[in-house]
C-alpha cells in the first residue's frame, strides 16, 4: 500500500523526517488527483462502508436483545471505529483500482468487498474471544475464513483480479492473523511467546516490504501454511467453545502445533529472504527468487 516511485526517494534519504513528510505530501496530491478523475470509485467504496456500518448496527441490535447489551455496544463502537481507518487507507490508494491491463475501474468489485469484510469482522472476533463468547467468535471467524477463500477464487473465476486486490489481500491477512494471535493470548488460549513469534513473522514481512520493496505474493508453500494455520486456529476456537475431556486433551497439542508452525515460518522467511537479497545483489552467481515472498517489482 505504498507508492513505490515515491518510496524509493524515502529510502535514498534513509527514512529521514523531511523525506517522510515529502512522501506524505506527494501521496496526498496523487490521491486527490485520483478522486477527481474517478469519483465513482470513491462513491462505491464508501457506499460499501455504509453497508458494513448498517450491518454492524443490526448485528449489535440483535446481540443486545438476545444476549448482552454492553457487549453489543462495544461491538458496534469498535466495528464502526475500525471501518473508518480501513476504508480511508483504501481510499488513499484507489489509483490501484485497475484491472490486469491497467485500465481504471469505476467501482470496487465483489472480491475487494469480501477482503474488506474480513477486516470489518475483526473487532467482533476479538471482543467475543475476550468476553468468553467462543461460539460467537467461532461463527465470525468461519465467516472471515470463508471470505478469505472466496475473494481470490471469485477474482480469478469472474476475471476481476485488480491491482488493489492483489496488494490489499495479503496486508489484510497479516493484520487479521496477527490481531487474532494477540487476542488468543489475551484470552488465555495461547501463551504469550506464540503471539511474540507471530508478531516477529508478520513484522518481518511488513518491514521488509517497506524497506526493501518485498512484494508479498502467495506461493504453494505460503498457501499450504495459511490453510494449515487457519485450520489450527479454527480448531483452537472450537475446543474453547466446546469444553470437555476431548478439548482438554487436544487444546495443548493444538497450541504446540501453532507455536511450532509459526517458528518454522519465521525461519523460512528469514532464510529465504536472506538468500533472495543476496541473489538480487549479485552475491549468488546463479539461482532464482524463491520462497513465500517474492523480491522486486516483478
Amino acid at each position: 500500500m505504498f507508492i513505490e516511485e515515491y518510496l524509493q526517494d524515502v529510502r535514498h534519504a534513509r527514512f529521514s523526517a523531511p523525506a517522510l513528510t515529502g512522501y506524505l505530501r506527494r501521496a496526498g496530491r496523487r490521491a486527490r488527483e485520483v478522486w477527481v478523475a474517478n469519483p465513482g470509485a470513491v462513491r462505491s467504496l464508501w457506499t460499501l462502508a455504509l453497508l458494513f456500518f448498517a450491518a454492524s448496527f443490526l448485528a449489535a441490535a440483535a446481540l443486545a436483545v438476545a444476549l448482552d447489551r454492553q457487549l453489543a455496544q462495544a461491538l458496534f463502537f469498535w466495528t464502526a471505529i475500525g471501518i473508518l481507518p480501513a476504508f480511508t487507507l483504501v481510499t488513499l490508494h484507489l489509483d490501484l483500482l485497475r484491472d490486469r491491463d491497467g485500465y481504471r475501474l469505476s467501482a470496487v468489485n465483489l472480491p475487494i468487498a469480501l477482503t474488506l469484510l474480513r477486516i470489518t469482522l475483526l473487532p467482533g472476533i476479538i471482543l467475543f474471544l475476550g468476553s468468553g463468547h467462543a461460539r460467537l467468535a467461532l461463527t465470525a471467524f468461519l465467516i472471515a475464513s470463508a471470505s478469505d477463500v472466496l475473494d481470490g477464487w471469485l477474482a480469478r473465476r469472474l476475471h476481476q483480479v485488480t491491482q488493489l486486490g492483489v496488494v490489499l489481500d495479503p496486508i489484510v491477512d497479516i493484520v487479521f492473523n496477527l490481531s487474532i494471535f494477540i487476542a488468543f493470548s489475551r484470552a488465555g488460549l495461547l501463551p504469550g511467546w506464540v503471539s511474540g513469534v507471530a508478531a516477529l513473522r508478520y513484522g518481518i514481512l511488513l518491514v521488509g516490504g517497506i524497506y526493501l520493496y518485498v512484494r508479498i505474493r502467495p506461493t504453494f508453500f505460503g498457501r499450504l501454511t495459511g490453510v494449515l494455520m487457519a485450520a489450527l486456529m479454527t480448531l483452537l476456537i472450537l475446543l474453547h467453545a466446546l469444553p470437555g475431556p476431548v478439548a482438554e486433551r487436544l487444546a495443548p497439542l493444538t497450541r504446540v502445533a501453532l507455536g511450532a508452525l509459526l517458528c518454522a515460518t519465521v525461519i523460512q522467511v528469514v532464510a529465504l529472504g536472506w538468500y533472495n537479497l543476496r541473489l538480487m545483489r549479485g552475491a549468488v552467481a546463479r539461482g532464482r527468487v524463491v520462497g513465500d515472498v517474492r523480491w522486486g517489482a516483478q
